[in-house]
């Protein structure tokens, strides 16, 4: 099971650019705004969870939890869970919440490890559901690019 589901936690050794920020009064933006993060992963920054039958098989998942850098410096927190939901492919779906200094986001979406035959790709993207504070009506998208142990993690705010 592939561990970059949120930072994963929760995939790039990209530095962070394009930082903005919505109004603290949590307004709709005209456009897009960008919030980029580094997330470095631990060892026990994931917890994984397998339900019979022993080994990968469906309704195993994984919890995550891991720091998010922005210029070296701590930025906030992002903490996950996902559950595997297909053998065939490889799927699961993750609820996905980044805490930052002027609120939170919340995520929710799924991944693939092995490609859908007609779709494509393995990459992951979320769907940002909401958020509180600055992030009061966040919508947009997430995505993430590493390798599970260093990501990076893309908002697009919309």
């Amino acid at each position: 099971m592939r561990t970059t589901s949120l930072i994963a936690a929760l995939g790039a050794a990209a530095a962070a650019t394009g930082i903005a920020v919505l109004p603290a009064s949590g307004q709709d933006q005209t456009g897009s705004r960008t919030l980029t993060f580094v997330t470095t992963q631990k060892h026990d920054d994931v917890k994984f969870i397998d339900v019979k039958p022993k080994g990968e098989s469906v309704g195993d998942g994984f919890l995550l939890s891991s720091l998010m850098h922005r210029d070296g410096r701590v930025a906030g927190r992002v903490e996950g869970q996902c559950v595997e939901l297909d053998a065939t492919y490889q799927a699961q779906m993750c609820h996905i919440t980044a805490i930052l200094a002027g609120g939170q986001i919340t995520l929710q979406g799924a991944g693939l490890n092995k490609k859908l035959p007609g779709v494509g790709g393995t990459g992951e993207a979320y769907a940002i559901t909401g958020g509180t504070g600055a992030y009061v009506g966040a919508s947009g998208s997430m995505t993430i690019k590493g390798n599970g142990r260093r990501d990076t993690l893309t908002f697009t705010l919309g």
